[in-house]
């Protein structure tokens, strides 16, 4: 028998936020809301589904390993220069790569608590030390806390702003402060899967990371949620040319591929679609603010496009997600991000947003 290392033997593996099999146990439902993963309920936009079917015929061809045309049209979007963006399959697959490139055994990445769950597993896989602070109230980073447990063999600080799952975002002069106080051999990871709404949903605080001219700092971006392209899986990364010159040694060759280089582009160019999705988030999460006052549920104000919400209990949790599964309505427990008393519930089409609204009204009023 092939021996297991230690720390894959005791590595819990990722679970996402919905099954993939049978979502309601085959218990079927008149009307249904997959509000539990954070997906772009609209669809993927149109420009990237016309971008895919017309490239259909140029899958016997390897993708460019660089992705060139993608990321020079991130380049003119961002204006940031070509040579410091990065491709790959989704955010996550650059933080999967940053253990590879970055770190060597011994060190050790510091965040916070109830942050992207999958961050602790990736550094546990490459058996690199995870140090989560503590949120403060009101569920946002203690970075004061963060500062003080820098220690020698700190080598990545991991910060995901909007936080998922709270919500929370680090604002401006939060991270004026905290950045230069940050020793410069440390790797700073600021994760904005949710930048687009959080652009949208926020005043004078919004802060965009990848604007900061530090050489140790590196900006991760989806198209995931906003474009509405997850399971295409496409991300990227923005940084110092050294750490992306590191970063591409480390990956794999032909990644992202070449469907999913084809549809970013195809995204970027879709003004309507990204407008459309924006307008519906910042509407439709007002209705669950004034939802969850009226219930008398806890909830956390979000830069994202989902709601945290604080029952109080597991219990109560447990109670809540099976009663909205039988009616066809799943949200995200949160017991697998340390917060097993809270639920996430995303924000999604007007018509699922309704459908949940009246059910949770029925159920609790």
């Amino acid at each position: 028998m092939i021996p297991i290392p230690s720390h894959i033997q005791t590595l819990k593996a990722y679970k996402p936020g919905k099954p993939q099999a049978d979502l309601f146990d085959g218990k079927e439902s008149e009307s249904t809301a997959i509000l539990c993963s954070n997906e772009n309920n609209f669809g993927p936009s149109p420009k990237a589904i016309e971008a895919i079917r017309a490239n259909l015929g140029n899958l016997h061809l390897y993708p460019d390993p660089t992705g060139s045309a993608l990321r020079e049209k991130l380049s003119k979007k961002l204006n940031v220069p070509i040579n410091q963006i990065l491709l790959s399959n989704g955010s996550d697959g650059i933080l999967y790569t940053l253990f590879k490139a970055f770190c060597q055994q011994g060190e050790s990445l510091l965040t916070s608590a109830s942050t992207f769950v999958s961050t602790a597993v990736m550094a546990k896989m490459h058996n690199i030390e995870c140090v989560e602070i503590p949120m403060l109230q009101g569920y946002r980073f203690d970075l004061d806390g963060i500062l003080a447990a820098i220690k020698s063999n700190t080598r990545i600080i991991y910060l995901c702003s909007p936080n998922n799952p709270t919500g929370a975002m680090i604002t401006r002069a939060e991270l004026d402060r905290f950045l230069p106080q940050v020793p410069d051999h440390i790797l700073v990871v600021v994760d904005e899967a949710y930048f687009e709404f959080a652009q949208s949903l926020s005043d004078e605080d919004f802060v965009d990371a990848s604007r900061y001219a530090q050489d140790n700092l590196l900006v991760l971006r989806t198209f995931s949620k906003a474009y509405g392209l997850a399971g295409i899986r496409l991300g990227y990364g923005i940084g110092a040319t050294y750490l992306i010159e590191a970063l591409t040694k480390v990956k794999l060759t032909f990644n992202p591929n070449y469907l999913a280089q084809v549809a970013g582009i195809g995204a970027l160019e879709d003004d309507e679609f990204l407008s459309k999705t924006l307008a519906n988030n910042k509407e439709q999460i007002q209705r669950f603010y004034a939802l969850f006052t009226d219930l008398g549920i806890v909830y956390v104000p979000s830069y994202g496009n989902f709601v945290m919400i604080d029952l109080l209990s597991e219990a109560a949790v447990e109670q809540m997600y099976e009663q909205l599964k039988t009616r066809g309505i799943l949200i995200r427990r949160l017991a697998s991000f340390g917060l097993p008393h809270c639920a996430r519930v995303s924000v999604g089409t007007p018509a699922d947003n309704d459908y949940y609204i009246q059910v949770m009204r029925e159920l609790y009023s």
